[in-house]
């Protein structure tokens, strides 16, 4: 069964996404993030190759995309977590909400932040 994701509640679901530059430091911050119950879940994928202009130079580099689930109520601490914690200057911090998802998922989600 799936459910509406209540938008306006602090258990409504969010997604965050983070890139870091080796798995290893991924590990590290998806461990802390998950010690501190800020993130349910982190799913960690390597291999990803970031292209972007920095400081007016056109850059490449290889990264890890972190994908990390967690609720409205634990999504400040955690982006401020994830920023004290990251080697880069400005980290890739993104929030997209969850619409629809899988009840017994989203509710294993809430329970795990708990």
């Amino acid at each position: 069964m799936f459910m509406l994701d209540d938008k306006s509640s602090n258990t409504a679901s969010v997604v965050v996404l983070c890139t870091a530059p080796d798995e290893a430091t991924a590990q590290d911050l998806a461990a802390k993030v998950l010690a501190e119950k800020l993130a349910a879940c982190a799913t960690l994928i390597p291999g990803a190759t970031s292209l972007y202009y920095w400081e007016g130079k056109l850059e490449q580099e290889y990264e890890v995309q972190m994908i990390l689930k967690t609720d409205n109520a634990h999504q400040q601490a955690l982006l401020e977590c994830l920023k004290s914690h990251h080697p880069y200057q400005t980290p890739e911090l993104l929030v997209l909400p969850v619409i629809h998802g899988d009840t017994d998922y989203l509710s294993w989600l809430n329970a795990s932040l708990r």
